[in-house]
C-alpha cells in the first residue's frame, strides 16, 4: 500500500469530563474503572493514568498524547478548563520517559500549557491563546509547538454542514484569528513550531491549507521548518527525515516551476516516498498518467542514494490532496516526515 509513514500515540488520555470523554450523560465507566470510546480513554488517579499510558505504550503508541485543556468537539468541558490534576500530568510524563518516549499535550489556554510545560511535556497541540509569558517558558523549556490553525477555519466554514453540532461549531468562533496571533508570539519568543492537523473525515483534504495561513504572519523559510527540520527534531527521528542528505528516507517534495519561498502552493504536486513518487494528478507535466513503474515495496536502500543525488524515478501511485497523510496523525498532529527539494534551509536566501 503506497501511503505516509504514520507514527501513532494510541488513544489520548482523558480526565473524566474531559476532552476525551465523549461518553453520554447516562454513560458510566466499566467495572476497572476506565471507559475507552472514540479518541480518547478516560482515566482519573495515579494508578489509572499509569496504566493507561503504559498500555498504549504496549500497544504500540509511539508517544502518549493527553488532554490537558478543554476542547472543541467534546461536549461537557470548556475551552478554559484546566485538566488532569499536576501529580496525574507528572505520572503521565514519568511513565511515557521510563519507555524512552515522550508526551504531547491538547492544550489552548496558557494556565493549561503552563502546568503541562511545568510537568515535562514534550509538545503543545493547538496553543491557540498563547500569550508572551507562556511562550517564554515554552522556549525556555524547549517545548515545541504544534498549531493546527486549518481545524478551525474549516470548521467555521464546513463543520455544521459536515454533522458538527452548532454550540460546538460556536467554539471555533475566534480560534483562527487569535490562533494567528500565537504564532506570532510564539515566533518572536523563540518556540520551534511544528506542522499539524485535527482535520477529520471530509475535512481532511484541506490539510495543505496550513501552509498558506501560517503565511499569512510567518516567513515562508519558518513555514517551511515546521513540517521538516522541526519535525524531525520533535518526534526524535534525527538522522532519518526531516531533509535532503546522504542516509536520510528519500520522502521528499519535488518542487517545479519556482520556489516555494515565493509560493507555498508548489508543495502540493509531488509526494515522492522513498525514492518512488506518488503523483498528485491534479499537476499536469506527465499527463496524468497512472501508476507504472517500480514497485513501493522495492524502494529499500535506494533512499540514500536518491537523498544525495535528489532525484526521484518511477510512479508507484496516487495520493490525492497534496500533502495529506504525509506524516504523523494519530496525535492531531501531522509531520510531514520529508526534506522539501529547496536552495537553502536559512532565511529565504534562494
Amino acid at each position: 500500500v503506497v501511503g505516509p509513514r504514520v507514527l501513532f500515540t494510541g488513544h489520548a488520555l482523558s480526565q473524566t469530563g474531559g476532552h476525551g470523554d465523549f461518553r453520554g450523560k447516562g454513560e458510566d465507566v466499566c467495572a476497572c474503572g476506565a471507559a475507552l470510546r472514540g479518541i480518547g480513554r478516560v482515566c482519573d488517579g495515579d494508578a489509572e493514568v499509569r496504566r493507561a499510558a503504559r498500555d498504549e505504550l504496549r500497544k504500540g503508541a509511539h508517544c502518549i498524547k493527553i488532554m490537558a485543556s478543554g476542547g472543541v468537539a467534546s461536549p461537557t468541558d470548556r475551552l478554559t478548563n484546566n485538566q488532569f490534576s499536576m501529580a496525574e500530568l507528572g505520572a503521565i510524563v514519568e511513565e511515557a520517559e521510563a519507555a524512552g518516549t515522550y508526551v504531547c499535550a491538547h492544550a489552548y489556554m496558557p494556565p493549561a500549557i503552563t502546568r503541562a510545560v511545568q510537568a515535562g511535556v514534550r509538545s503543545i497541540e493547538h496553543g491557540n491563546w498563547l500569550d508572551p509569558p507562556t511562550a517564554q517558558l515554552m522556549a525556555d523549556r524547549g517545548v515545541f509547538l504544534v498549531p493546527t490553525l486549518v481545524t478551525y477555519a474549516a470548521l467555521r466554514e464546513a463543520g455544521q454542514a459536515a454533522g458538527m453540532p452548532a454550540e460546538l461549531v460556536a467554539k471555533v468562533a475566534d480560534a483562527v484569528e487569535v490562533g494567528l496571533t500565537s504564532l506570532r508570539v510564539a515566533y518572536e519568543a523563540g518556540v520551534t513550531m511544528v506542522y499539524g492537523s485535527d482535520l477529520l473525515g471530509d475535512l481532511h483534504p484541506r490539510q495543505s491549507m496550513e501552509l498558506e495561513l501560517r503565511a499569512r504572519v510567518l516567513p515562508a523559510a519558518e513555514v517551511l521548518r515546521a513540517p521538516t527540520v522541526n519535525a524531525e527534531a520533535l518526534l526524535c527521528m534525527e538522522g532519518q527525515v526531516g531533509r535532503l542528505a546522504p542516509g536520510y528516507w528519500a520522502d521528499v517534495v519535488l518542487v517545479a516551476g519556482g520556489s516555494p519561498l515565493q509560493d507555498l502552493s508548489l508543495l502540493y504536486r509531488h509526494l515522492p516516498l522513498d525514492g518512488h513518487e506518488v503523483y498528485n494528478p491534479s499537476s499536469s507535466e506527465d499527463g496524468g498518467s497512472g501508476a507504472t513503474g517500480d514497485a513501493a515495496g522495492d524502494a529499500g536502500p535506494a533512499g540514500e542514494a536518491v537523498a544525495s543525488a535528489g532525484v526521484v524515478r518511477g510512479i508507484v501511485g496516487v495520493l490525492k490532496g497534496g500533502l495529506v497523510g504525509c506524516g504523523l496523525r494519530g496525535s492531531g498532529l501531522l509531520a510531514m516526515n520529508e526534506a522539501l527539494l529547496m536552495a537553502t534551509e536559512g532565511d529565504g536566501q534562494s
